[in-house]
């Protein structure tokens, strides 16, 4: 289905539909999935409080609520193509997920009745990254690439992999979520795919240790050994689910011991439907600061960050507590000044 420009507003309208159907990211839980919720404390467990829809919190703050923070839809400069930072793009390839995280940044448009781009936008895309050698970095994402289907992400991944053979793309990531939520869907021709990349990237979004199952470590192994991949962790904050420094201790030990590198550990991003799900930042930063000393060199690898709201740039937060620093405010990339709540 080819994408359909959305409202530019970051600011959503009053609605007169009850709340429970403002927000419309759908519920999916795979059988793997609901027997790991079963097995965390279900409903209200570390897995169930991140893919069960919950209604009346996801559409508490709709009225003033934001949808697109990060501005992404100012700066898609293709289907799907998010051109925001000099020498790196952002393709979001899909609006399919195989389960749907409700904090989803792109839950304004994610798992709302679209799907893939067609054959002439994936050629447009190209066309734009050919024509634009300063991008040396392309970020697959989505929705969830890996749930694409076989023909397509392969059209996809070749035309990066012949501009990369050119000395144009010299980096390519691709981020997912479905090693964690559903890894029976992975494939063994999704290894051979990534193996046709120059030194690929997997990222992968891990918010528990729990998450970390055998089913989901014996794929995450067969992306390094199969596919050549550097395997990567994204963390999001998330109040009721690892806001807490046992809890992230124990997840960048055990993603360190399975070789992947803790790289990002995210605020969380200010949509509404997600905001009782934001832990505050003092808060957020005094774990940060406990949590530094427990981990060695190897698993304290993640930067603590914010994707600044309407502004540019994942902006660290100094990490332990060695420093005097104010928290107050933070300078973005373009030197805007950001107070912190």
């Amino acid at each position: 289905m080819r994408h359909n420009t959305l409202n530019k507003m970051d600011e959503p309208k009053s609605s007169d539909e009850p709340p429970s159907k403002r927000f419309g990211l759908p519920e999916v839980v795979s059988p793997y999935l609901k027997k790991l919720i079963s097995k965390t404390s279900g409903s209200q467990g570390p897995i169930g409080r991140q893919f069960l829809a919950r209604s009346v919190e996801e559409n508490q703050h709709f009225k003033n609520g934001q949808r697109d923070p990060l501005i992404e839809e100012k700066f898609e400069v293709a289907p799907g193509l998010i051109y925001k930072y000099h020498g790196r793009a952002l393709w979001t390839i899909t609006f399919l997920c195989a389960s749907y995280c409700r904090f989803c940044t792109r839950g304004r448009e994610v798992g709302n009745g679209k799907a893939f781009y067609l054959d002439d936008d994936i050629d447009q895309v190209l066309k734009f990254l050919g024509n634009h050698p300063e991008i040396k970095e392309v970020i697959l994402s989505g929705g969830d690439p890996l749930i694409s289907p076989q023909k397509y992400l392969t059209k996809i991944v070749n035309g990066l992999v012949k501009l990369q053979r050119k000395g144009q793309i010299q980096v390519i990531r691709i981020g997912t979520r479905l090693p964690i939520s559903n890894p029976v869907l992975i494939r063994p021709w999704h290894y051979k795919l990534v193996a046709k990349i120059k030194n690929p990237y997997l990222m992968v979004h891990i918010n528990h240790p729990a998450e970390l199952t055998p089913e989901t470590l014996k794929v995450l192994n067969n992306f390094r050994q199969k596919a050549g991949a550097l395997v990567l962790s994204q963390t999001v904050f998330l109040k009721g689910v690892n806001d807490s420094v046992k809890t992230l201790t124990e997840l960048f030990w055990k993603m360190t011991m399975e070789g992947i590198r803790p790289y990002y550990l995210f605020q969380n991003d200010p949509v509404y439907w997600a905001k009782h799900f934001t832990v505050p930042i003092k808060r957020a930063i005094k774990i940060w600061q406990q949590l530094r000393p427990q981990l060695s060199g190897l698993a304290a690898t993640a930067r603590f960050v914010i994707d600044t709201p309407y502004g540019f740039g994942k902006i660290p937060i100094p990490e332990g507590a060695a420093w005097k620093v104010d928290y107050s405010s933070f300078l973005d990339f373009h030197r805007q000044k950001h107070q912190l709540a």
